[in-house]
This record gives structure tokens, sequence and C-alpha cells, in this order.
């Protein structure tokens, strides 16, 4: 089965999905932004930094719109998950 394209979603960030579980947008759906970002987190934390870009380009595949039409009040919500993340992350890897 060929992987889904997913809006803002280009080929590198789209074979991460692919490594983590997630092949299409439906999958990105159910699994959600916050445990998509963790299993990134976990799967490639130590080999490359996961941006807040990445989260509203998720974000915006998510809700099948551009990144850039994330409300600033929800670009602050996603820097504040990925901050939490990122620490739950180091303490459970300590």
């Amino acid at each position: 089965m060929k992987p889904e394209k997913l809006r803002n979603i280009g080929p590198t960030s789209s074979g991460e999905l692919r490594e983590i579980g997630i092949k299409t947008r439906d999958q990105l759906v159910t699994t959600g932004i916050e445990e998509t970002t963790r299993r990134l987190l976990f799967r490639f934390g130590s080999e490359k930094k996961i941006s807040v870009n990445y989260l509203y380009a998720l974000e915006g595949a998510i809700h099948d719109h551009d990144w850039r039409d994330i409300t600033p009040p929800r670009k602050e919500e996603l820097r504040r998950m990925l901050e939490t993340l990122r620490s739950e992350l180091t303490v459970n890897r300590s």
C-alpha cells in the first residue's frame, strides 16, 4: 500500500511517521498529536530535534489546513506540550 500524502508533511517527515506506525491521515487523527509527538521523540529524539514547527505541520495535517492557519493560542499550547513531553522523556531516560 502506497503511503497517503499528508498535508504539510514532506517526504522525510512522512518516512518518520511511517516508522512509528502512522501511514494515513486517519491513523494520525486517531493517534492524536500528543501520542504522535511522544512516539517521535522516543524514536528520533536522540537522532534529531523534533521542532515545534514539526508539531504545527502535524496539527495542520490532522485538521487538513495549512499550518500557518493555526491560531496563536493553539501554537502556544503546542509549544508547551512539546516542552512537557521532552521533559517527561528526559526524566524517563535518566
